[in-house]
């Protein structure tokens, strides 16, 4: 799709599940350290059954398949910010129920505003994440993406 043919309000979807091995990739790379990945037996005591996911990495699977739907996939785009929501005093994301790994998850993206710029246009893309019994995982608003026209 072009810019112009991106509505506010419009929606889509994509199923994601990040795998160990996804997870294990994603730490090497990003290097984040945290006790409850390092020590399985703290985790357990802290109640954690299995890999729990970071955030970041929820966020990180769940853009790279927005950039592989149809809608997207065609466009030259980047992430241009993450502004946050006006009724989140500028907050951007919440992390709302633990994630492990191998689960499968439910994404829906929401086109919330559109703005025009000379031969660009920015997206402004919502995220909600949901576990597959309906329970909302994560919400990211104010995803900001940057589409040549």
């Amino acid at each position: 799709m072009k810019f112009e043919d991106f509505k506010i309000g419009q929606t889509f979807g994509a199923s994601i599940a990040i795998t160990k091995s996804d997870f294990d990739n994603y730490i090497s790379f990003a290097r984040t350290r945290n006790v409850l990945h390092e020590n399985p037996e703290l985790a357990a005591r802290e109640g954690i059954k299995g890999v729990m996911l970071p955030g970041r990495a929820i966020i990180a699977r769940a853009e790279g398949e927005m950039t592989r739907l149809a809608a997207f996939s065609d466009c030259i785009m980047l992430l241009y910010g993450m502004d946050g929501d006006p009724e989140w005093s500028g907050r951007q994301t919440r992390f709302l129920g633990e994630v492990y790994a191998g689960e499968e998850l439910d994404v829906k993206y929401t086109v919330a505003s559109k703005k025009d710029e000379a031969g660009y246009g920015i997206l402004r893309v919502d995220f909600e994440i949901r576990k597959k019994d309906g329970k909302l995982a994560v919400v990211s608003r104010g995803n900001l993406y940057r589409i040549k026209k």
